[in-house]
């Protein structure tokens, strides 16, 4: 069934150089206006509809602003007939209101519309949120796992920036597919599926391997295979030997290690601050970390409160190498996390080649790039809850 639809050919070409060009292009040919018809899919036809409605009024209902399949229909349209004005307000709609429900939904469109120029920033700015989400708060995943469609938990498991165990992975996994799957065998077919994809096994604990033996959920050929396959990579993989650490090395504030094997030698290394603990540093006064190893190489990070021209925040990578002529090189970047995004930013990136004449380490005097009294006071942008949140992205570079 065709239906028509009467609208002005000015309005419509003012609003979309689409329309623009069809129009001109009509006029053209014939040397005057004739009638313009543009078939449209009935699945686009009500978010078409509201897009004429938006070019007429500039603006959309409440009903369809609350909406976010409409919005994302409205989006899409209005990208496609190319009128911008709607483009920039559908997309600053769901930008400025960031939730699980948006992400989730967005995530889950077609590959050909997440392709689309109009849905890549907000699919990105989909994943960060849902990173940041998680990123630092495994109860809450656990708790809200269920509620992620698939696309939304293969975002999250596989950012390297989650600071999550393999063992809670593999629970996580679990829980959603029973969520998910009610009926046995569907689960059992994405657990075979998916799990893998989303749990590094070879890094679960020997404990938990058992589990996934007696599991359920998982068919027997299954189990049998995963274990089977992470008990050879820790057979073919010892655990690197740690350097004995001595009595100098034990005082120090903690850090949590994350290593990853392959593709390459790096960690994720994270070290958190609180404010008292920095308010109680001296002018050029430091805090040092406990020693830590990546791939068996042991460093500290230390922070300061340098002093120069004006007061600031330092933070270093420092190498300790035994005094042999040894070189190591690393690449790393110090990341901090900010309290309004809840994500970590980058503050310092480098690729250096440590020695044991590096005494001081490397890294940045000013690392926030704003004086002391701006970084440590109460509308300081980097402190949650009076905790500073900081990570190191360590990558030991192999000859």
């Amino acid at each position: 069934m065709m239906e028509c639809i009467h609208i002005s050919s000015v309005i419509l070409a003012g609003a979309s150089p689409f329309f623009q060009n069809l129009f001109s292009n009509d006029r053209l040919e014939t040397g005057e206006q004739k009638e313009t018809i543009i078939t449209v899919d009935v699945s686009q036809k009500d978010a078409l509809m509201e897009l004429l409605n938006f070019i007429y009024g500039k603006k959309l209902p409440p009903t369809i602003v609350a909406s976010i399949p409409s919005l994302f229909g409205i989006l899409m349209v209005a990208h496609k007939y190319d009128v911008p004005s709607c483009v920039r307000y559908c997309t600053c709609l769901l930008l400025s209101d960031m939730n699980l429900n948006t992400a989730s939904y967005c995530l889950e469109l077609s590959s050909e519309a997440l392709a689309s120029q109009a849905i890549k920033p907000i699919a990105k700015a989909a994943q960060k949120f849902l990173v940041a989400r998680y990123e630092e708060n495994t109860p809450k995943l656990q708790e809200e796992v269920d509620q992620l469609p698939l696309s939304s938990l293969e975002v999250v498991l596989c950012k390297d920036e989650l600071n999550l165990i393999e063992d809670d992975a593999y629970d996580i996994v679990l829980k959603w597919a029973r969520a998910r799957y009610p009926i046995m065998d569907d689960r059992h077919e994405v657990l075979k599926s998916y799990l893998s994809r989303f749990v590094r096994m070879r890094y679960m604990t020997n404990k938990k391997l058992r589990e996934v033996l007696q599991c359920d959920d998982l068919d027997r050929a299954t189990a049998s295979e995963l274990v089977i396959n992470a008990l050879f990579f820790k057979v073919e993989n010892p655990p690197l030997p740690t350097p004995a650490i001595t009595s100098n090395d034990l005082p120090g504030h903690p850090v949590r290690v994350i290593e990853f094997r392959k593709p390459s030698k790096k960690a994720n290394v994270y070290f958190e601050l609180k404010r008292s603990d920095c308010q109680k540093l001296s002018l050029n006064g430091m805090i040092m970390s406990q020693a830590f190893y990546v791939h068996g190489q042991a460093f500290h990070i230390v922070v300061q409160r340098y002093v120069e021209e004006i007061q600031t925040f330092g933070m270093f990578l420092r190498c300790v190498l035994d005094g042999t002529p040894t070189m190591v090189k690393v690449d790393f970047e110090i990341q901090v996390r900010e309290r309004i995004t809840k994500t970590f930013v980058s503050k310092f990136k480098s690729s250096y080649n440590f020695t044991s004449m590096d005494h001081l380490g490397r890294g940045s005097k000013n690392l926030c790039g704003m004086s002391w009294a701006s970084f440590i006071g109460n509308d300081s942008p980097y402190f949650t809850n009076d905790v500073l949140h900081l990570k190191v992205y360590i990558s030991i570079k192999l000859e």
